[in-house]
């Protein structure tokens, strides 16, 4: 039965004025499987993809190589052979064994081969040779060709820049503006990297990148996801091309025809306000942010999502917008081998202040000793060091490039790091009874209780009223010393509300 279904496999990188576009692809494919009355079981599609570059993953094709060399499908059908690769004799060889193992074979339709016919096989390998050598010939004119730009201080294509006019030299003013104005208001403190994204989503704000439509795995076209984040607004706002620096390959070429939006200085000033960071008094900060971990073992930190419920829920009717703020997995983005684990922000933080108002109504709490500033300016003194030392042991991986230096370097690095792992985890604690002190230590004393409980609803209601006029008026960085210290919250990938979190051992 197998003998007789057919998969077809499409790509496409560049469609170039649709002759060669998936549409027709598959058409001819369909009218060449109904003339050796094959059933087409299924479709794979690439678009997008190139089948020469080695780092580009192309999942449907993996699929459908495994359909046919596995003998799932009879046949693999292919308009072209650089359809399938532009990799060469290495890649195809190997599947043209794959196939021949499992007794299928592999049509490429305008070339007139089948790879089953054994007078055939050369053939293969030498257009799929030829193929690989197009596309290196391609890529080096290309390069040659940016290369030229660039001492000439022509800035290569692509999509227009945001800010720029299509070709990336002449500004246009109404992006100009926005930069400028962002740039300005940023090193003035007036509004950070979240409040410009914000107001740039508010107002309609997008860059043609946003606009375009982007293909998925499957073949299908969908939007881009077109809103601004405060790291999109970083990633902007930093560019060299906004001072009028034309950067190529990875150097600052002495002309450049592209027109500054900011001064060279504003850009330097820029760097080193994104590098110290935005002030503690003004960042958006959440109870457990950089704390609580996903199971995979990073942190999570507090995002915004949003939503568009079907169903009436709650306080939000049905078709209406709904905002929600979670911690999510900072691995989430990027490794996609693996599920990360995402929890409400409201769940994790209530347990968490429960926790710590047991502990604190039981008289788990201690204040603080005598001992903990001069403790703390140790702690600080030796993070000091470390610190230098992991900043010596980096410039010697970066300026030499000798193995045994590497590998010497690598070892006293990693010792490094174990080192300063611990000594934060004693700077926290001491952190923590340094918050005890002042307003919670004078509660403490005030407000401990037996184990027999209140006397009365009067008196537990008293209580609370107290222990959240005290947690409110305890500053921030305070509660994170004070709950990084004593608990170590991670979220478990699936399941539903509070049975996801446990506590891990304060040493992990």
């Amino acid at each position: 039965m197998t003998r007789k279904l057919v998969d077809l496999y499409l790509r496409l990188s560049v469609d170039r004025e649709g002759k060669d576009s998936l549409e027709r692809q598959e058409a001819d494919l369909r009218a060449w499987a109904k003339r050796e009355k094959l059933t087409v079981r299924k479709v794979w599609k690439d678009a997008g993809k190139s089948g020469f570059k080695a780092d580009v993953h192309r999942q449907n094709f993996e699929s459908a190589v495994h359909a046919v060399s596995t003998g799932e499908v009879g046949t693999l059908a292919v308009w072209k052979l650089d359809r399938l690769s532009r990799r060469g004799a290495g890649q195809v060889g190997l599947l043209l064994d794959q196939v021949e193992a499992a007794g299928s074979r592999i049509v490429f339709l305008k070339d007139n081969l089948d790879s089953r016919e054994s007078s055939n096989r050369m053939l293969i390998i030498m257009v799929s040779e030829q193929a690989r050598a197009e596309s290196a010939n391609t890529k080096l004119r290309v390069r040659e060709k940016i290369a030229a730009d660039a001492i000439r201080g022509v800035p290569k294509g692509g999509t227009r820049p945001f800010g720029w006019e299509p070709g990336g030299i002449t500004l246009r003013p109404s992006e100009a503006d926005l930069v400028r104005v962002a740039v300005a208001d940023y090193l003035g403190g007036r509004r950070s990297l979240l409040r410009i994204a914000k107001d740039w989503n508010a107002a309609g704000v997008q860059t043609d990148g946003m606009k375009r439509e982007r293909v998925g795995r499957d073949g299908v076209k969908r939007p881009a996801r077109g809103i601004w984040t405060a790291t999109t607004v970083r990633q902007l706002l930093l560019r060299e091309r906004n001072a009028g620096l034309l950067v190529h390959d990875g150097a600052v070429m002495p002309k450049s025809k592209i027109k500054p939006i900011i001064t060279t200085e504003e850009h330097e000033a820029l760097k080193g306000r994104v590098k110290a960071g935005t002030p503690l008094s003004e960042r958006a900060v959440t109870l457990l942010g950089g704390i609580i971990r996903c199971e995979c073992g990073a942190p999570m930190h507090g995002t915004m999502s949003y939503s568009q419920r079907a169903k009436e829920r709650g306080n939000v009717p049905a078709g209406k917008r709904y905002t929600y703020t979670h911690y999510k997995c900072s691995q989430a983005l990027y490794d996609k081998s693996r599920r990360h684990a995402s929890i409400v922000q409201k769940i994790v933080d209530d347990l968490i202040i429960a926790m710590l108002w047991a502990d604190l109504y039981s008289g788990k709490l201690d204040t603080p000793g005598d001992d903990v500033t001069a403790a703390l300016a140790d702690v600080s003194a030796r993070l000091r060091e470390n610190s230098e030392g992991i900043d010596h042991i980096a410039g010697v991986l970066n300026d030499f490039k000798l193995k045994s230096i590497h590998g010497r370097s690598r070892g006293d690095l990693a010792k490094l790091e174990v080192e300063r792992a611990a000594l934060e985890r004693e700077r926290d604690g001491l952190l923590a009874r340094a918050a005890e002190g002042g307003a919670l230590a004078a509660f403490l004393e005030e407000w401990r209780r037996s184990p027999e409980g209140f006397t009365g609803t009067e008196d537990r209601e008293a209580w609370e009223a107290q222990f959240w006029a005290v947690w409110n008026s305890v500053p921030i960085e305070r509660k994170h010393a004070l709950i990084r210290a004593r608990y170590r919250p991670v979220v478990k990938v699936g399941g539903r509300g509070i049975e996801r979190v446990r506590m891990a051992p304060l040493s992990a």
